[in-house]
C-alpha cells in the first residue's frame, strides 16, 4: 500500500511562494492606487466666480498660490516619476514571476499525466537513469557532477523516502558519499532490471535491479568503515597483515536494489543489499580473514553504513514500509 502523500517540500515551497507573490502584488497595487488618489487631490477643480470683483481677487490670490504650487510640483516631479517607474517595474516583475510559476505547475501536471499513462516504461527509464547518475558515486566536492545528481534525486525521490535503516534524502545521499569518498575509483555497472509485482496496489510500480560496485580499498576505507580492525592493526600483527593485504586491492560489491514508485512517478521506498562477504573472500582468499573484516565493518545487513538508530523510529519505519522483497 502506498504511504500517504506528505506535502512535499517542492509543493510547500510553491504554495508559500504563491502566497508571498499575492501579498506583494496586493501591496504594490494598493500603493499605486494611493499614489493616484494623492495626485488627484492636488488637482483642484476650477470654478466660476460670481462677479468681476471676486474674479479679480481670486485671480490675484490664485496667481500667487499657483506659483507656489508649481514650484512644489516641479520639485516633486522627479521623485514622482521615479516612484512611478519603480512601481511599474515591480508590477511587471511580479507578473513575470506569476507566469513562470504557472508554467512550472503546468509542466509538473503534464509529467504526472505522462507517468500515469506509461508508468511501467517510465519506471524502468528512471531506474536506468538512476544508475547513470551514480555511475561514479556521489561526492559533493565534485561540483558539476554532484549538482546534476542532486537535481535528479530531488526530482525523482520523495523527500521522506524510506528504507529499513533510515528515512529521508540526506541520509540516502550520505550513504553514497561514504561509498565514494572512503573508497577509490568507484564505478557502478548496471546488470539486469525487471518489473516485479508490488504489494497489491495497482498505482505502485516496483523495479528490481542488480549491479556491481567496483571499488579500490584505501587506508581511509579501513579507518572509517572498518574502525575496529584498523584499531586492532595498530597492536596485532595478524590484523595488520589483513589491513595491508586489503589496501590498494580492487573488489566488486554485488548490489541488489528495489525501487518503489508512487502514483506520481516518485520513489517513496527502496531496499538494497550488498554482498560484502563475497567481495572480501574474492580479495583475501581466506574465509576466516574475510569474516573478521566483515564483523569489524559498519555495514548493516542491507548494505548501508551504520547511522545512529532510535528504536521507536525503526519501528515506525517498519510499519510504513511496503512489502519487502530482499
Amino acid at each position: 500500500m502506498l504511504p500517504p502523500h506528505p506535502e512535499s517540500s517542492s509543493a510547500s515551497e510553491a504554495s508559500d511562494s504563491a502566497r508571498c507573490l499575492a501579498q506583494r502584488f496586493a501591496r504594490v497595487l494598493t500603493l499605486r492606487q494611493d499614489q493616484r488618489q494623492r495626485t488627484n487631490r492636488t488637482r483642484r477643480r476650477a470654478h466660476r466666480s460670481r462677479n468681476c470683483a471676486s474674479m479679480r481677487r481670486e485671480h490675484q490670490a490664485g496667481a500667487t498660490v499657483d506659483k507656489k504650487r508649481r514650484r512644489v510640483l516641479h520639485a516633486a516631479a522627479p521623485n514622482g516619476r521615479v516612484e512611478d517607474e519603480a512601481l511599474d517595474a515591480t508590477i511587471r516583475s511580479l507578473q513575470a514571476h506569476i507566469a513562470s510559476m504557472e508554467r512550472s505547475a503546468l509542466l509538473r501536471d503534464s509529467a504526472i499525466i505522462v507517468w500515469r499513462a506509461n508508468r511501467s516504461a517510465a519506471a524502468l527509464d528512471l531506474s536506468r537513469e538512476y544508475f547513470l547518475q551514480f555511475e561514479h558515486g556521489y561526492d559533493p566536492a565534485d561540483g558539476g557532477r554532484s549538482v546534476s545528481t542532486e537535481r535528479f534525486v530531488a526530482s525523482v525521490f520523495r523527500p521522506d523516502i524510506l528504507c529499513r535503516d533510515f528515512q529521508g534524502l540526506q541520509p540516502f545521499m550520505d550513504q553514497w558519499e561514504k561509498y565514494t569518498t572512503f573508497h577509490k575509483g568507484l564505478v557502478v555497472n548496471l546488470g539486469n532490471m525487471r518489473l516485479v509485482s508490488g504489494d497489491g496496489d495497482a498505482e505502485c510500480v516496483v523495479v528490481h535491479a542488480t549491479a556491481e560496485i567496483r571499488v579500490t580499498f584505501t587506508a581511509d576505507t579501513l579507518k572509517f568503515l572498518y574502525p575496529s580492525l584498523f584499531t586492532q592493526a595498530l597492536q596485532d600483527t595478524q590484523a595488520r597483515a589483513i589491513v595491508d593485504s586489503l589496501i590498494g586491492r580492487q573488489g566488486g560489491l554485488p548490489l541488489e536494489l528495489v525501487l518503489n514508485f508512487d502514483d506520481e512517478g516518485r520513489v517513496f521506498a527502496y531496499e538494497s543489499r550488498v554482498g560484502l562477504v563475497s567481495t572480501l573472500l574474492e580479495v583475501l582468499h581466506d574465509p576466516s580473514a574475510a569474516i573478521r573484516v566483515y564483523q569489524s565493518s559498519l555495514m548493516t545487513a542491507d548494505g548501508h553504513w551504520k547511522v545512529s538508530q532510535d528504536r521507536e523510529a525503526i519501528a515506525q519505519r517498519e510499519r510504513m514500509l511496503p512489502r519487502q522483497l530482499l
